[in-house]
This record gives structure tokens, sequence and C-alpha cells, in this order.
């Protein structure tokens, strides 16, 4: 009887965990889902830099510096939506420091965000400067076996 009690224990445990991890990936954003896997831009000196999306993790690496970010999107957001990106890990003068910006999808394999690393978040996809930075990202292929 008491083998019997404690496997129902077990059973409601993992029901319990079960139900609990459906409703996070309910609540996770379908933007943010879409946007899973790597996707690459040239560098100014043409070698790819690598974005990769895991959950809401972002590695971004360039040829010379290498970042590890927190990704926040409100795919609500109205007229743009909003991307929030935190810097976890990096150089020493972006560590710890959140840019704000904008982004939009043009079909499955292209996102566009546009960026400030200070200040407040742009309201046009436009590169200003070294004030506000327009990225676009492609889909990196998948390497067939």
């Amino acid at each position: 009887m008491a083998h019997r009690i404690r496997a129902l224990g077990a059973l409601v445990v993992v029901l319990a965990v079960g139900l609990l991890v459906h409703a996070e990936d309910e609540k996770a954003s379908p933007d943010l889902k879409k946007l899973q896997g790597a996707w690459t831009t040239a560098s100014q000196g043409g070698a790819d830099v690598v974005y990769t999306f895991k959950d809401d993790k972002l590695t971004v690496k360039a040829p010379t510096r290498e970042y590890k970010m927190t990704v926040k999107l409100d795919d609500t957001a109205k007229p743009n939506k909003t991307i929030d990106l935190h810097i976890d890990d990096g150089p020493e003068d972006a560590k710890g420091k959140t840019s704000k910006g904008i982004y939009k999808f043009d079909g499955d394999d292209k996102f566009v965000f546009c960026f400030t690393p200070e200040g407040e978040r742009p309201t046009k996809f436009e590169q200003v400067g070294f004030e506000q930075f327009l990225t676009e990202l492609k889909r990196k292929a998948e390497k067939k076996q």
C-alpha cells in the first residue's frame, strides 16, 4: 500500500511539473520561438558575425568580441515591436548594460532590428552614426550531412 501511495505521489509531481513547463511554453513569445537557432550578418571586415538564440538567451560571436545576452521581446508593442538586449557577459565596457530596440521579421529567414546602446528606444529602422544601429540577420543554413 505504501508503495502505491509513493507511486501516486510521484505521478502527481510529474504531472504538476509537466503542467508548469507547458504553462511557461504558452507564455513564451511566438516571435521568440521563431528566433531560435543561428543567424548571421557580415561584419565590417567581411567575416560573419553569428547570433545564436536559445530560449531567451543570445550569444553573439564576432571576429574580435563575444557577447552573452538575455533577450526580452514585446511582440504586442505598437507601432513597432520592441526588443531589449541585456548584456550578461562581454567586454567590460558593455557588461551589465541594456540596449533598447525595435524589430521586425521579413519572412521566415530575415530578422531586422534597430537598437541604441544607450538612451531612448529608436522609432525608425535606420542607422544613425554610432548612436543607433540597424542590423539585418539572415537565418544560417543548416549543414546537410
